[in-house]
Parts: structure tokens; C-alpha cells; sequence
């Protein structure tokens, strides 16, 4: 499945996709969501996890250092990353990446040992929540905004991102303003919640507090699929980037599900 580079310790696999490794120990598998810089750089402040864990961080395609490959599809992106599981990983999915994760774990329930899921956009758990059905409304009207920046500002509000953004906006994220528009919408997406209930793999969600669909969404896991939810206060939709105080929760997550 892969060729391995012994010299920067990455990997070329099938497909073109490309895989940084960190650390050694038992794998982990972390799915970024819209991140034009790819994964190692969404996912950069839990690299101090490599001392207990092996990160296996694959570039979904059209991100970092991973060719584009026709429009950005959850279901495609998780055929493809599918045998980065190898027999057995904890699975995180970060917004978009959770949906490909819950593809994921739904066509491999015995190669999940865990699965965490950061503000997955997973509407088909309660569509006819008012909270979810509003934020999917908003999510398909923003991208018909003919203005980029419009369309980039408009997403950052609606995902609780509190990065401020420079104006003019920069080109990677009039860029992705582009993908946006043609990319398979999480509100297309559609995984029998019962094949996740049936499987013996803990869930946790992890929200910021911040938007109300997301919070709805990880209530709805809750009550349909048994999983757990924790809010971490004082963060916003790219959490993660918190550091210390998610990884703590993570290894943690990590090595109950283990026991």
C-alpha cells in the first residue's frame, strides 16, 4: 500500500496521496477537514503525541501536498484512505474529515479502535433538528455568493471560526472559496447510524460550544449512536490548535479505549 522514504520518514501511497508519520506506538489516524495547507499543518500542535503514538496524516486530496482529484468528495476521500487503518487505529475526522472518519468507520468497524470526531457537520443524525437544518441551509446559500470573500467570511462565521481574516483575503482562501462551490456537501452525506450503534468501537465528540447545529449534531450522536460528548470551553471551531488541553483529552480518550 505504501513506499516508504526512509529519509523524511514520509510516505508515497497509492493514488498520489501523501502521508507524514510521526512517532511510534499504537496508530492514529487523524482526517483534516478544509485545510488548504494539509494535514500535518491542521493537525500541528498534537505532534508532541508521537512520544506515545504513531500519527499516520494523510493530505486529503486537493490539500497540501496531495494532487486534486476532480471535485472533494467525503465518500471517494474514504475509499481512498480506508487501508491507512492497517488492522486497527484510532480514528480522528476534524469537521469536513469527520464525515470521511464516519465513512470510514462505517465500512471498517473492526479496524476502529476509537473513533473522535471534532464539529463533524454530520446532519443526517437530525436533519429535521431546527439547529441543523438551519446551519445546512446557511452552508448551501453561502456558496452560491458570486464574491469569494464574501463567501470565505460568511464560512468562517457559520463554522465559529475566530480567526480574523486580512482584507484583502488571501488568494489560498479565495481558493478555497472555489471549492467550496463544486465540493459534495456535507448535507449530501448519508451513514446508516445503526452500523455505528452495532459496532463495538467508543465515539466522542468534541465541540467548542460556539454554534448551535454542532452542538445539536453531537447531541443527536448521543442519543442515537451512545456516544459521548464533551464541550471544551474557550475554544472555536479549529480547537485542536488549542494544544495541550485537547491532546490531554485525546490520550486520554486514547487509552480507555485501549483497556
Amino acid at each position: 500500500m505504501a513506499k516508504r522514504d526512509d529519509e523524511n520518514g514520509i510516505d508515497a501511497v497509492s493514488d498520489n496521496v501523501h502521508i507524514t508519520e510521526w512517532g511510534s506506538g499504537p496508530r492514529v489516524v487523524p482526517i483534516h477537514g478544509g485545510t488548504p495547507q494539509g494535514v500535518a499543518f491542521a493537525f500541528a500542535t498534537q505532534q508532541p503525541l508521537e512520544q506515545n503514538w504513531h500519527l499516520v496524516l494523510p493530505d486529503r486530496p486537493g490539500h497540501g501536498q496531495t494532487p486534486k482529484m476532480g471535485r472533494e468528495d467525503f465518500e471517494r476521500d474514504a475509499q481512498l484512505l480506508g487501508d491507512l487503518l492497517d488492522g486497527g487505529a484510532h480514528l480522528v475526522g476534524a469537521s469536513y474529515g469527520g464525515i470521511v472518519a464516519l465513512y470510514m468507520a462505517a465500512a471498517a468497524p473492526s479496524s476502529i479502535r476509537s473513533l473522535t470526531l471534532l464539529e463533524p457537520p454530520a446532519y443526517f443524525f437530525a436533519p429535521d433538528d431546527p439547529d441543523i437544518s438551519e446551519m445546512s441551509r446557511r452552508g448551501q446559500k453561502i456558496i452560491e455568493d458570486p464574491d469569494a470573500s464574501r463567501v470565505i467570511l460568511s464560512f468562517f462565521d457559520l463554522l465559529g471560526i475566530e480567526i480574523p481574516l486580512p482584507d484583502p483575503v488571501p488568494a489560498p482562501l479565495l481558493g478555497l472559496a472555489d471549492e467550496l462551490r463544486t465540493m459534495r456537501g456535507p448535507w449530501e452525506a448519508d451513514v446508516d447510524p445503526a452500523v455505528l450503534r452495532s459496532s463495538s468501537y467508543p465515539i466522542l465528540v468534541l465541540t467548542s460550544g460556539k454554534r448551535p447545529g454542532f452542538e445539536a449534531v453531537a447531541r443527536a450522536m448521543v442519543r442515537t449512536v451512545g456516544a459521548n460528548h464533551e464541550v471544551i470551553d474557550g475554544t472555536d471551531h479549529s480547537f485542536q490548535s488549542a494544544g495541550n488541553s485537547v491532546n490531554r483529552i485525546l490520550e486520554a480518550w486514547w487509552r480507555a479505549a485501549a483497556e
